[in-house]
């Protein structure tokens, strides 16, 4: 049968992540090792940045002068607020580094300057077990647990409680609904319309959040927002499919993982929620380049049935003509709701 796109909606799977340094660091975790979402795994410093400090002019001096006042040597370390020109007249002008680092170059007036790199810290960011490791710059851990793919992300990842905003996968999220009880939550809601829920949500403050949909004319919002904001089903004002929305309420309390880091379909990379759970029974790793066939549940991606869910029932062989004229391959699917629809194979996702 044909191949189609596929998104895990799964409620119980075994997941393997790689977590990784962006640069060479240290790697203070173990193999076999038991870790919390909370967990340093590793940490390295990041490149440095450099400055150009016109000494000449903060200490009002011509730039001969001012080489004269120099109290560091190219090469020098120093720390932040060190002195490194002056003191110079009766204001007792200095100039002092602006934070830890070392000296580059320095001459006619002026100081290239070396601010040392930040240490960046990598944090598990979800509890499970160090099944691979590989020496100063990743580990990989594996949980079991739910997992929801999503369409797009801002490239932020968090965890926290996971709490329900809206009553229903196509209801709005609105300042009038996130109340005090949704505070430092990841909140799984319909869709969002507004900026201004953006900036609320900023401000109770949220651990991320999960809807269907928001407008395109978010998106510089979003990126610029501290929490990590993902979509399910695309950008407009599309509901959250049912499957996800159901998976992600049933665990409403439960700690979960969201990373929203962006789409690189040709590596397999997308935004995806984990909600570890305890493992009860057998959980399988997440099946790949699954195949449309009867009795697969699919999520419809356009109109005139965009995000719904249902069954399929059949898979015509020939193509079918549709209302516009084009002819199709098609599957009839059985809708919760709707009855049995036609939809173009195109037209949709495998969940899986």
């Amino acid at each position: 049968m044909e191949r189609t796109s596929q998104t895990h909606v799964a409620p119980l799977v075994v997941i393997r992540r790689r977590r990784a340094l962006p640069l060479a660091g240290t790697i203070v975790a173990r193999l076999n090792q038991r870790v919390q979402a909370g967990d340093l795994l590793g940490r390295c410093t990041l490149t440095p940045s450099h400055s150009l400090i016109d000494v000449a002019h903060a200490l009002g001096l011509p730039a001969a002068r001012a080489d004269e006042q120099l109290k560091r040597k190219a090469g020098e370390a120093v720390s932040s607020g060190d002195i490194l020109a002056g003191p110079v007249g009766l204001m007792r002008k200095v100039v002092r580094a602006p934070s830890a680092g070392r000296i580059v170059l320095q001459g006619d007036g002026r100081l290239l300057f070396e601010a040392m790199g930040e240490v960046f810290e990598l944090r598990a960011t979800y509890p499970g077990v160090i099944v691979g490791m590989e020496s100063e710059r990743s580990v990989t851990i594996e949980t079991v647990g739910a997992q929801v793919e999503g369409v797009w992300g801002n490239g932020r990842e968090e965890f926290g409680l996971l709490r329900v905003g809206t009553a229903s996968p196509s209801e709005e999220l609105t300042p009038a609904n996130l109340e005090i009880g949704l505070r430092s939550a990841v909140i799984v809601a319909g869709r969002i319309s507004e900026a201004e829920t953006m900036r609320v949500l900023a401000g109770l403050p949220a651990r991320g959040v999960i809807v269907g949909s928001m407008p395109s004319t978010l998106i510089p919002v979003a990126e610029e927002a501290a929490y990590p904001v993902m979509l399910t089903d695309g950008f407009g004002s599309r509901p959250m499919n049912t499957a996800a929305f159901e998976l992600l309420a049933s665990n409403a309390g439960r700690e979960a993982s969201l990373n929203a880091q962006a789409s690189v379909r040709w590596q397999g990379i997308r935004p995806e929620i984990i909600v570890p759970l305890p493992s009860v029974g057998t959980a399988d790793v997440p099946s790949e380049g699954v195949m449309l066939v009867v009795g697969r549940q699919v999520r419809i991606v356009r109109d005139p049935y965009p995000g719904m869910v249902g069954t399929i029932v059949s898979l015509p062989a020939d193509p079918i003509e549709l209302p516009s004229g084009l002819h199709a391959t098609c599957a009839e699917i059985e809708l919760p709701e709707g009855g049995i629809v036609l939809a173009p194979l195109a037209n949709l996702d495998i969940l899986e």
